[in-house]
């Protein structure tokens, strides 16, 4: 099975870069507002998304808006160049010897099969925003729920 492509984003007003796959791309095109409708968005179409609003993209640095997109091109030797799709930390070399198809490292893993991994973002079924957790005092009972932050808000 192919390896999906990394991207390297750079931003010109400060020395800030990153290297994301797949899922850190998508979710940040999730919080710049786009994406809203489309629960798994294919890779062509994420890429294509991505090249097309870089510009309006902001710095997490800086603020600076706009930033530069190029291929990342990993200097590594090829047994050491796979990263861990949640953390993007390289995977140890051993991990990948004992499960070569290893897409995580030992941490992230282990978070994940405990339950401790960070929970998914839901999005609103109507209109795709992100749904926010919010209190709601209705009958004088606290209680906790899932807000839609749409423009208008849809009231989900």
């Amino acid at each position: 099975m192919p390896e999906e492509p990394l991207f390297e984003l750079h931003c010109d007003a400060c020395t800030w870069h990153t290297v994301c796959g797949p899922q850190e791309i998508e979710k940040r095109l999730r919080s710049a507002g786009h994406l809203r409708r489309a629960e798994k968005p294919t890779a062509d179409i994420v890429h294509e998304l991505l090249h097309g609003v870089a510009q309006q993209l902001v710095c997490p640095e800086c603020s600076a808006a706009g930033l530069r997109i190029s291929p990342f091109q990993d200097e590594d030797d090829w047994a050491t160049a796979r990263r861990c799709e949640i953390c993007r930390q390289p995977i140890a070399p051993e991990r990948l010897e004992a499960l070569a198809d290893a897409k995580r490292c030992l941490k992230c893993q282990q978070a994940e099969d405990s339950g401790q991994a960070k929970s998914e973002v839901e999005y609103c079924p109507r209109c795709g925003a992100v749904l926010e957790l919010r209190v709601s005092r209705r009958g004088g009972l606290t209680r906790y729920q899932l807000f839609c932050t749409g423009q208008p808000p849809c009231r989900s």
